[in-house]
């Protein structure tokens, strides 16, 4: 039950940490790359499991693990990178917001699928969109006209604003349920909203670090520590060249479809490679899809301890890669600041 919370508080923090301000200044970009994000690597994975014999919604399954991309992990790496004044940040970390919720929202359908009991796979997902759209749309108003109203009075003292957050989570994730959606989907939007909600940056402070507490400090560790019984380190020799074909599709299919994404929306060449390294971690997200995924049947240990290795190896690559690609201090320069809207009207 502990690292059932856990799964649940991980998704909250994730979107907790995704922070929209300058989405709507950096949506063109961050849609282009959020779409080649999703696409390319999604393929790579898909057409990687149908060469090793997996079944079609396994490797959709596996697909929409290796689109993640983790946004507490991103933006970690961009805030030590010293990247946060520089526009690649809102545009990647926007594109990852995007890359989450479109993956999650085709993960619900798989879901839909594998419990639909022999009837029409097309009705199934067709009534899996609809719920999926009734819940944003839902989400979107509520979060718009509820939200900004209410959020105001929380500045009166911090405790509020834990407490409000919490029971934020909770509510959202219930809607998410009745709506006939995986909690994971609530947990994560319900920390978007909190995350637009707090008026007062101080406060968000502090309601973060009590989350940083429970997520990280407890709830979180036994979720992983859980994972780890289902981990067969086997599969590092039975499985090595299936391991290595799919990371090598989960690293190059993030970054080309990141990098393309940019390049297309006409960021520079070295902008363009920062966003395709640093989406390339996925982190706690892709853990906890890996998680739910064993737990309804559609993969087994095997395949569940394949991911957990992805997971860890691709978390690693964004601050590694980037620290080589600074190695030269003419990259900066050639970097775009954020521009604010009171920049333009001067």
């Amino acid at each position: 039950m502990l690292a059932e919370l856990g799964v649940f508080f991980l998704m909250f923090y994730a979107g907790l940490e995704s922070n929209v301000t300058h989405l709507r200044q950096y949506k063109n970009p961050a849609i282009l790359v959020a779409i080649g994000g999703y696409i390319v690597p999604s393929l790579a994975g898909y057409v990687t499991c149908r060469f090793f014999g997996l079944s079609i919604i396994q490797a959709l399954f596996i697909g929409q693990a290796l689109s993640i991309t983790a946004i507490a992990v991103s933006a970690r790496v961009l805030h030590d990178m010293g990247l946060s004044e520089f526009r690649v940040t809102p545009i990647i970390m926007g594109a990852g917001i995007l890359d989450d919720i479109i993956a999650l929202t085709v993960f619900t359908t798989l879901i839909d699928v594998t419990s639909s009991n022999g009837n029409s796979q097309y009705s199934v997902i067709l009534i899996s969109l609809g719920k999926v759209t009734l819940f944003f749309v839902v989400s979107y108003f509520v979060g718009k006209w509820f939200f900004p109203i209410v959020g105001p009075h929380l500045s009166v003292r911090e405790a509020k604003g834990f407490t409000f957050a919490l029971i934020v989570a909770l509510l959202v994730g219930s809607w998410a349920e009745i709506a006939g959606l995986h909690l994971i989907i609530g947990a994560y939007i319900a920390g978007l909203f909190v995350r637009i909600s707090v008026p007062s940056k101080k406060l968000f402070i502090k309601i973060n670090d009590r989350f940083v507490s429970i997520t990280y400090g407890f709830l979180g560790p036994i979720f992983f520590f859980s994972l780890s019984f289902h981990v067969t380190f086997g599969v590092l020799q039975s499985h090595s060249t299936m391991i290595l074909a799919l990371l090598v599709a989960a690293i190059t299919g993030k970054y080309i479809g990141g990098f393309f994404g940019a390049r297309v929306s006409g960021m520079n060449m070295e902008e363009s490679s920062i966003i395709g390294l640093v989406m390339n971690g996925r982190g706690a997200v892709e853990l906890i899809i890996a998680s739910v995924g064993m737990e309804i049947g559609i993969i087994d240990d095997s395949l569940f301890s394949i991911l957990v290795f992805i997971a860890f190896f691709t978390t690693l690559i964004p601050p590694l890669s980037l620290k080589l690609f600074f190695t030269s201090s003419t990259i900066f320069q050639k970097l775009v600041p954020i521009t604010h809207p009171d920049q333009n009207r001067n």
